[in-house]
């Protein structure tokens, strides 16, 4: 699908982005603590909100490109009708999995924002950090239902 296609691309450029944003701020901040000329005292901060933005959105590059959830021994064991039926039951799962840590990954979000918790160097709204872990799998069960979808199609059209 074209819009699904469109906007992985966009993620995989923000990624790249974070990460090489992670990186700078990690290495300035290593500079000037060993050269003792300054100080980045939010880097650690940085650095580890970077990586939870970039593994959670990146399991929806993984998931889009059939990277998770796959022990291939089990597609060589059995028949193309089994196949099919073992990943519609993956699928469900997944989606279900989901949908389960977004409906609780809200629910500490949106506390977190009506408190008005902040991180302590940066400053950002916690809520927002943690909503990063829900939407991030959410989206994965997107491209990874999206993905399988089509594989079953494909299958079927051989």
């Amino acid at each position: 699908m074209k819009i699904l296609d469109t906007f992985k691309k966009f993620m995989e450029t923000v990624i790249v982005l974070v990460m090489i944003a992670m990186v700078l701020v990690i290495f300035f901040a290593t500079v000037g603590r060993y050269t003792g000329l300054f100080a980045i005292p939010w880097s650690e901060e940085f650095a580890r909100y970077s990586m939870i933005a970039m593994t959670y959105l990146g399991a929806m590059i993984a998931a889009s490109r059939g990277s998770h959830f796959a022990v291939e021994v089990v597609g060589m064991v059995f028949p193309k009708k089994v196949q099919n039926i073992i990943t519609v039951v993956n699928i469900i799962v997944v989606d279900l999995f989901s949908l389960f840590i977004l409906k609780q990954g809200w629910q500490i979000s949106n506390k977190m924002l009506t408190q008005g918790k902040l991180s302590p160097m940066l400053e950002w709204p916690l809520g927002i950090v943690y909503m990063l872990i829900p939407v991030g799998l959410v989206l994965m069960a997107i491209y990874y239902t999206a993905f399988n979808i089509n594989k079953i199609r494909t299958k079927e059209d051989k």
